[in-house]
């Protein structure tokens, strides 16, 4: 997926994933690795160190009427897009349906309903700014901007907002249910207005004024099955980019495959770092899952802010203190209160840059979403120091750059990171084969060792032939495996057919044969070499009959 100028330094990869060895180990897995969806239940060694709602759970099946027939003998409800067949059930109905599902070769994935938090720092002593310095800092002030278009199009997974506010008199925003308005600390009406406000003479103008936004809103206390929810629910609604300005540092895989749905349907995530540098720096879920645009803190005088996490997910930073937005008068606490005050935190800077994206991605509609994503990373202006750091990532978010920035090539059949992505096991339907077993098939493609860590092809092996494999390396070192038909994950070594790993810029080839008079299916698996220089890499995958 991620083409790098330079690349994450390998020590601080080290440090995310030893970091993360505490954890369950998929959550480590989401990260960085192979990834086979987990089966955790009530009762569970693992169940105990994941903080969750302890009166349901989180059940995940192959889509389709028999698992909707039996999820329902057991009171589940599904949660999300469809396609990934996740239900929320109650806890003490966890093991039997679970039991239930896996008698019919049905289940995929088990998990505690891990609770969420909002990503907002504390809030800042002075009441109002005299301008706002954060939008400056992203675009300049005579960069006009394009008219709102109904098919660009922000989705705000949030509290409640206040439609109420004078913000929102001109109807750009809207919610996709009617949940009390958050008043607590106003979170959802602040981080639409730095995305959306409109320029309408009253108040504040945000990122990318008057855009279409919608919210599914989601209550104070967030779980994972309501993230999930939330997720499915704007991109139903056509959201082109999804913000998140929440987190956890409890994996929860239902929330991965509904993150990564989102991204086979063209939509690009982004989440917020977190504020937690001070309580240890923990990576949390889910800014740091494979395909999500992680944005940290950085202040007005340039330099990352002193709460915002630091690690190797992030890949932007954007203004984080001092933000001037729009929040419902009862949370409003300043002298005098006006429905305007200001707050800092990951939370809103998150949303800054998921509405510049949602921009840039307007303007640029012949690019593919993760050649926008790209382009927005490419773009950013550097800060100390120099190059990617885990701070910032490549630096502040710059509109006017990333809207002129020359993209990467496309990556193709994202997210494709294991074999549940593209066996038909998390989305109901199996990616088309890249190779049918006739023409010879040549394409380019992308690693990113935390954003994209392998890629996997489903390809046909034609009846008494054989195939040839080779993977040419355009930068960085990317190796091969083939795996039969029946392999589940890349995790299983039983199941490779052939394999290369030249280190260096040698071309890695593998052919493999079927003996068989009928087609059958395998997997080709790119991934960065083990004791490679680089986490990134590029290459040339050629597919063809010998």
């Amino acid at each position: 997926m991620a083409t790098r100028v330079g690349h994450r330094p390998a020590m601080i990869a080290v440090f995310i994933i030893a970091t993360l060895a505490a954890a369950p180990s998929s959550a480590s897995a989401a990260v960085n690795g192979p990834y086979e969806p987990p089966i955790v239940l009530p009762g569970d060694a693992t169940a105990a160190s994941v903080r969750a709602d302890p009166h349901n759970w989180l059940i995940s099946a192959r889509s389709g009427a028999e698992a909707r027939a039996i999820t329902r003998r057991f009171g589940a409800q599904s949660i999300g897009s469809r396609a990934i067949g996740a239900f929320v059930v109650a806890r003490e109905k966890a093991r039997p349906l679970a039991g239930a599902l896996r008698a019919r070769g049905l289940l995929v994935s088990a998990y505690p309903n891990a609770l969420r938090y909002r990503a907002q720092a504390p809030p800042a002593p002075d009441p109002l700014t005299p301008s706002q310095w954060w939008r400056n800092a992203v675009v300049a002030p005579t960069t006009p901007t394009p008219p709102p278009a109904p098919t660009a199009k922000l989705g705000l997974v949030d509290s409640m907002p206040d439609l109420s506010h004078p913000e929102w008199a001109g109807g750009n925003l809207s919610t996709l249910s009617a949940l009390p308005v958050e008043t607590e600390i106003g979170h959802g009406t602040a981080t639409a207005a730095v995305a959306a406000a409109p320029a309408n003479g009253t108040g504040i103008i945000g990122i990318w004024p008057g855009m279409f936004a919608v919210n599914s809103p989601i209550p104070s206390q967030i779980s994972c099955a309501e993230s999930v929810a939330g997720i499915g629910n704007v991109l139903n609604a056509g959201a082109t980019v999804v913000n998140m300005s929440y987190g956890s540092t409890s994996f929860c895989p239902q929330e991965f495959a509904q993150i990564q749905l989102a991204v086979a349907r063209g939509a690009i995530p982004v989440a917020s770092a977190g504020n937690e540098l001070a309580e240890g720096n923990p990576p949390e879920f889910p800014a740091s899952l494979p395909h999500v645009l992680t944005i940290a803190a950085v202040t007005e005088a340039g330099t990352p802010a002193t709460f915002s996490n630091s690690n190797a997910a992030v890949d932007l930073g954007a203004p984080g203190t001092n933000i001037l937005t729009a929040v419902p008068l009862a949370a409003d606490h300043d002298a005098a209160p006006d429905g305007y005050t200001v707050l800092n935190g990951t939370s809103f800077s998150s949303p800054i840059v998921a509405a510049a994206t949602t921009w840039v991605r307007a303007a640029r509609p012949t690019l593919t979403p993760d050649q926008i994503a790209q382009v927005m990373r490419l773009s950013a202006n550097d800060i100390a120091p120099p190059g990617w750091d885990p701070s910032a990532g490549y630096g502040m978010v710059n509109i006017d750059k990333a809207l002129i920035q020359q993209p990467p090539p496309p990556d193709p059949l994202e997210p494709n990171d294991e074999i549940v992505w593209v066996d038909g096991r998390a989305f109901g339907k199996k990616d088309p084969a890249v190779f049918g077993g006739r023409r010879t098939v040549r394409f380019v493609a992308l690693l990113d060792a935390l954003e994209d860590p392998e890629d996997v092809y489903r390809i046909v092996l034609p009846g008494h032939r054989r195939v040839l494999v080779s993977i040419k390396p355009a930068f960085g070192d990317a190796d091969v495996s083939v795996y039969d038909q029946r392999a589940t994950s890349v995790a299983q070594r039983s199941r490779i057919l052939g394999k290369s790993g030249h280190a260096g810029s040698k071309t890695d080839a593998v052919t493999v044969r079927n003996r068989g008079r009928r087609n059958r299916s395998a997997y080709v698996r790119v991934f960065i070499h083990p004791r490679a220089r680089s986490l990134n890499a590029a290459y040339v995958v050629t597919i063809k009959r010998r």
